[in-house]
């Protein structure tokens, strides 16, 4: 008898988690500037699906009936704005996928004077909020109900870590990171690798057969194309381009366009089914940026066979391993020389079976499934 209704409370326990209704909470504009941070939700809701589980996506800013929902998983702890407004009112659980990038390096080298200096001399938390009083001001961003306003940037970051049951990072480095800029993190932090859609694994082509570079991303200056641009020109490679603009980056991409010369090619933003046309035609895939957390375009890349040249600035050692060769963004001439040789240097033969194993999305929607029932004692 005990048999049997222990076999029943687990039938239960298991039904009712079926029934789980999960809210994403998006970044505000993710719509009109799609980037990896964006891709990232929407597929881990697509695949949270598949597995049973209800997932919707809501963009920053809607109001929200949280009492529909059992927990709410937000992404992107580096804009505390748009989850801050909801806190107070939070009656479920919280997990968050941090997806914390560092663009100070970026702001005090890689952007033009007198930029740069006013920034260094503001630091990273006052560089920060001073673009979040820059969106406010350009209606990007609610000055309505904004506790960022009193808090400044380090401290709601503190403020969500404290009233998170879960931080989830793609790697180890992204939780030291957050430990180191906030002081804090949950006692329930998890490493959910990124996974890769399988479309790019779907399709192989001769890396021999293939010529050229190509770069796949959000055209703005933090993802540093335009040294990319010049250290092709530097070596006579032709490069292709795909991405759309960010938000406020449409003089960067006039710029970008003023700068290449014929060997460089512009595709606009494309389908998935379209990029992947485009990483099978290409040798290498380049992403010089300022910092990468996963580098979501540079895996997808290495699915459909590409040679990867990435940043050596953030967590992408610990994501690709000796899968890629690694560059200083700040120089040029070690881009040029270092795309030299990965145009003549196949990938390794388990390079696609390594990347597989490692970034599926049935694997990591089954590990966010296990900190969902931790985090609801399920």
């Amino acid at each position: 008898m005990h048999v049997y209704w222990d076999n029943f409370i687990i039938y239960i326990c298991l039904l009712s988690f079926v029934f789980l209704k999960i809210l994403i909470l998006i970044r505000r504009g993710y719509r009109n500037s799609p980037g990896g941070d964006a891709v990232h939700a929407l597929k881990t809701a697509h695949y949270l699906r598949k597995a049973g589980i209800d997932a919707e996506v809501v963009e920053a800013g809607e109001n929200l009936n949280l009492y529909k929902f059992d927990l709410l998983h937000f992404f992107n702890l580096g804009r505390p704005y748009d989850l801050l407004p909801y806190l107070s009112k939070l009656r479920v659980p919280l997990v968050v996928s941090s997806l914390f990038v560092d663009y100070f390096e970026y702001d005090v080298r890689g952007r033009r004077w007198p930029v740069r200096d006013l920034l260094a001399l503001l630091g990273r938390d006052g560089t920060e909020y001073m673009k979040a009083i820059i969106k406010m001001f350009l209606g990007q961003i609610p000055v309505r109900n904004q506790p960022y306003l009193k808090l400044g940037h380090r401290e709601s970051v503190r403020r969500i870590l404290d009233n998170s049951h879960c931080v989830i990072a793609t790697t180890g480095s992204e939780l030291e990171r957050i430990y180191q800029y906030a002081g804090t993190i949950p006692l329930n932090s998890e490493i959910v690798p990124l996974g890769i859609d399988p479309l790019f694994f779907s399709r192989d082509f001769s890396w021999h057969k293939r010529k050229g570079i190509i770069s796949a991303g959000r055209l703005e200056g933090f993802k540093n194309i335009h040294s990319l641009i010049k250290a092709c020109e530097t070596i006579g490679a032709d490069l292709t381009i795909s991405g759309q603009k960010g938000k406020n980056s449409g003089f960067y991409l006039k710029y970008l366009q003023l700068l290449a010369a014929n060997n460089v090619q512009f595709t606009g933003h494309l389908r998935p089914e379209e990029l992947l046309i485009q990483y099978l035609k290409h040798r290498v895939h380049a992403q010089p940026s300022w910092f990468e957390t996963s580098g979501l375009s540079s895996l997808e890349a290495a699915a459909a066979g590409c040679r990867v040249v990435i940043t050596n600035r953030g967590d992408t050692a610990e994501v690709f391993g000796v899968y890629a060769f690694y560059v200083d963004p700040a120089n040029v001439s070690d881009i040029a020389s270092t795309l030299l040789i990965a145009l003549e240097t196949p990938p390794a033969p388990d390079q696609r079976d390594f990347f597989y194993e490692t970034y599926n999305w049935e694997r990591s929607i089954s590990k966010l499934s296990d900190i969902y029932r931790k985090v609801l004692n399920y």
